[in-house]
Formats: structure tokens, C-alpha cells, sequence
């Protein structure tokens, strides 16, 4: 889907649901050509910890290497962005 950054900008929300959806747009504009698409979700650092944490008992970590695994994932915190940060 190809549009100008002109109609883009009159019908975001039309192609913000296309490319949520996973269609690709292509926004064409006197400095280059921009493509507005939907990312995968990317593995968070716990995601990865827990597909560590099942191979444990099958010799591939140490017993002190799965219970590092286990600290990390019972100490959950939001994430915290710079612009909450009261002032």
C-alpha cells in the first residue's frame, strides 16, 4: 500500500489498522521513502530467562546457574520510563 505523507497524515487511523492487520504502507515523501508496518514482539530478557530455566535439570545450567534463573524471575517490576518520572 503506497500513499504520500500528506494522505497519511489525513488517514492515520485507516492505515495504522492496515499495518496493524500486517499489511505494509509506504509513505512517500520528498526526503526518501518511510514503510509503517507492525513489529513482531521481541523476546523480553524473562522470556528468554524461563526457556533457560527448562533446561536445568538436563545438565546444561548448574544448580547455582537455575537458581540465579529462579531469583531473576520472582523479582518483577514494571518498567519505568523517564517521562513518568515526577518532576
Amino acid at each position: 500500500m503506497e500513499t504520500t505523507a500528506r494522505e497519511f497524515a489525513r488517514n492515520f487511523r485507516k492505515l495504522r489498522a492496515a499495518a496493524a492487520r500486517g499489511k505494509t504502507v509506504r509513505v512517500k515523501t520528498p526526503e526518501g521513502v518511510y514503510l509503517f508496518t507492525r513489529e513482531k514482539p521481541a523476546k523480553t530478557c524473562g522470556a528468554v530467562l524461563e526457556g533457560l530455566a527448562a533446561y536445568a535439570g538436563r545438565g546444561f545450567l548448574t544448580g547455582e546457574g537455575a537458581a540465579a534463573i529462579e531469583a531473576a524471575k520472582r523479582k518483577t517490576a514494571p518498567a519505568k520510563s523517564p517521562w513518568d518520572a515526577a518532576p
